[in-house]
């Protein structure tokens, strides 16, 4: 029998989750991975595996404890998803934990800079951004390396790799995913015609406001485009 899901349920969620990001810029190629803390195991969490993220269904996304045994599925986990284990180990307040090697974000990774204040929606950023970059000797994505470089923020660049966004929710790791390479790109185009950065009293005040609206209002938007689009993911859902 087919397996069904509720819309509630977070491999559903992830799915959804990767389907906006892959919509939305930060396509990853077969790279790239969502999850999310399940809400009964805090040591335990739901995370997709290589793909597209526009084609992934809730039936692709397992859940893991946070030495990667299967707990729910029917496939061994990529030991490319170590490194959200130790997010989750490091950071209680995070529930959910996104990687992506969207375009421009990767390219600006290259520079060990941040992505600075150069489009309306980089206030989300303001002080929340860390670096990370292999050294060529340890492990390239190392958890307890990477949740020590990101300590209470939000977002770290990895250098020539792309980015992790580690936060109290998908829904907000989703869009701060999508705002990130916006962002980047945007700061890209504007170093080519001399743009200037938004002054940080004024990135200060409107990040409040970002997190209020932005971030649930372009959740919600882009759920809604999911149900016009995406046939194939809710035809998933039970009754």
């Amino acid at each position: 029998m087919t397996k069904t899901w509720t819309e509630d349920h977070p491999a559903f969620q992830v799915a959804a989750a990767r389907r906006i990001l892959g919509r939305e810029g930060c396509e990853s190629r077969v790279a790239g991975h969502v999850s999310v803390r399940d809400a009964e195991r805090a040591d335990a969490f739901w995370v997709s595996p290589f793909g597209y993220f526009s084609e992934t269904l809730p039936s692709d996304v397992n859940c893991y404890d946070m030495e990667l045994n299967l707990l729910d599925g029917d496939t061994a986990a990529s030991p490319a998803v170590r490194f959200h284990a130790g997010f989750y180990e490091a950071r209680p307040d995070a529930n959910s934990v996104i990687h992506t090697h969207s375009h421009y974000v990767e390219v600006l990774s290259t520079t060990g800079k941040d992505i600075g204040l150069y489009s309306a929606d980089a206030c989300l950023f303001y002080q929340e951004q860390a670096h990370y970059a292999d050294n060529g000797i340890d492990n390239p994505v190392d958890g307890p390396r990477m949740a020590e470089a990101l300590g209470d923020r939000s977002v770290v660049l990895i250098g020539n790799h792309g980015a992790c966004f580690v936060c109290p929710s998908l829904e907000e790791a989703t869009i701060k995913a999508i705002a990130y390479e916006s962002s980047a790109r945007t700061h890209y185009e504007a170093k080519v015609v001399g743009g200037h950065e938004m002054p940080e009293a004024e990135a200060a005040r409107a990040k409040k406001a970002y997190h209020k609206y932005f971030i649930p209002m372009m959740w919600e938007a882009n759920y809604r485009r999911l149900r016009r689009t995406d046939a194939d993911l809710f035809e998933t859902l039970a009754g």
